[in-house]
């Protein structure tokens, strides 16, 4: 139902002009509301009556419509998360995963707080991670927000963080704490609790019975940003066509508004590390997606990467990323060698301190380059020397027997990350 009144401040009168409650009805009636008394005109519409119906129309038709807005912190967590999601050079934006354990001893809880606080500056200042998604408790989860926040105005400044959530069932519960932690801004909501889709039609069918769109409301409302993820099912197609559907499935079950980012993450590479950490498995690490160029405009594409650190594989993840136009790597913990056996917030902050300041680094780490300089008078035999040391460090590449095999100049350091 639309109404539409108008108030006579000098009588303290109020006129109700219009009142529809159905938008398909096209009758002209106007019901006229003065000094308490109450009388229906069908026949006579004046043009205030007809602009008034006009009106009503309007908003009736646009009721739906209006129902999920952005307040202004959310509006400000949009833009700082678009902006962290994606660079103005076109290269992948890199955003580590933090699982923060939950200590049962005493003593180590009293002292999370401030191991919590040094890892939040080692990911801002050495790292330089574009933003950091965070797993575990809203508490354990508070010195880190306050780190960044202070951080506020300087050199390097904060990076978003979005809060992992793991239980929706305390969505609410969650919603109410993260309201009071600086430095928050989005919320990952893992889409029909990690089920694998493989086409658009199973996600249409997933999203019949869901209340996501309920959640990410909530999540507007509380003013962060919901980040929805999805688990593609490995070796599923998915064709230009079939993304841009998928995006604008995703924007309706999100309530009519596009999320700032969506992250894709492929299924088999979870259940296989499930089933043995010491898996390596290279093939289908990544989704693959043909992603056009106007749904990219549109919200940011992350990619999951799950594959262990060792062997360049690292960087041959994101580089497939990379090729395959995403705009960002999600980076999971599952990246960090023994995470789960070590939760160790002081190694976990100089593993990703060295991956990631490797994964951006565009110095050759193929060779080292090594001369000497002797001041004596035979020139022709110092630049002999000169020559044969340069050869000697391989800088020119093998003298014979060609490349060394295991060696992976695109993928970066072999024997690295």
């Amino acid at each position: 139902m639309a109404s539409l009144f108008l108030f006579d401040q000098k009588t303290s009168t109020r006129y109700l002009l219009c009142q529809i409650t159905d938008a398909t009805d096209t009758r002209r009636s106007i019901e006229i509301c003065h000094g308490g008394t109450r009388g229906t005109d069908d026949d006579a519409c004046d043009i205030m009556g007809v602009a008034a119906i006009s009106i009503a129309l309007l908003l009736l038709q646009n009721a739906n419509a209006l129902s999920i807005t952005e307040s202004s912190r959310a509006q400000t967590a949009r833009s700082r998360l678009s902006e962290a999601f994606r660079s103005p050079s076109k290269k992948l934006t890199l955003h580590p995963e933090i699982v923060l354990p939950e200590p049962s001893d005493p003593t180590a809880l009293l002292l999370r707080a401030s191991e919590v606080s040094k890892l939040s500056e080692v990911l801002r200042t050495r790292a330089k991670a574009n933003a950091v998604f965070v797993e575990g408790t809203v508490d354990a989860l508070a010195p880190m927000g306050k780190e960044q926040e202070d951080a506020r105005g300087n050199f390097p400044g904060p990076i978003p963080i979005v809060y992992s959530l793991t239980d929706t069932a305390d969505l609410s519960n969650s919603l109410e704490k993260l309201q009071t932690v600086d430095g928050v801004e989005g919320v990952l909501l893992s889409f029909f609790g990690g089920k694998e889709i493989d086409s658009v039609d199973a996600y249409l069918e997933e999203a019949k019975n869901s209340a996501i769109t309920e959640m990410c409301s909530a999540i507007w409302d509380a003013g962060l940003q919901p980040i929805p993820e999805l688990v593609l099912t490995p070796g599923s197609e998915w064709s230009e066509e079939d993304v841009e559907r998928l995006v604008d499935a995703v924007k309706d079950t999100c309530g009519g508004l596009d999320p700032v980012s969506i992250v894709f993450t492929n299924g088999e590479v979870a259940k296989s590390e499930e089933e043995s950490n010491e898996e390596e498995g290279d093939e289908d690490s990544t989704p693959e997606l043909s992603i056009p160029a106007s749904i990219s405009k549109r919200l940011a594409f992350i990619g999951s990467i799950r594959t262990s650190a060792g062997g360049g594989r690292m960087n041959q993840a994101t580089s497939q990323l990379s090729s395959d136009k995403f705009n960002g790597a999600f980076l999971r913990a599952d990246c960090v060698p023994g995470y789960r056996l070590n939760p160790d917030l002081n190694v976990v902050g100089g593993f990703w301190s060295a991956a990631i300041g490797d994964l951006k680094s565009l110095k050759s780490k193929n060779f080292s380059f090594r001369s000497k300089v002797k001041l004596e008078k035979d020139i022709p035999m110092e630049w002999f020397n000169y020559q044969k040391d340069v050869m000697d460090s391989g800088a020119l590449g093998k003298t014979g027997g060609g490349a060394d095999p295991s060696l992976n100049p695109d993928a970066g350091d072999y024997k690295g990350f």
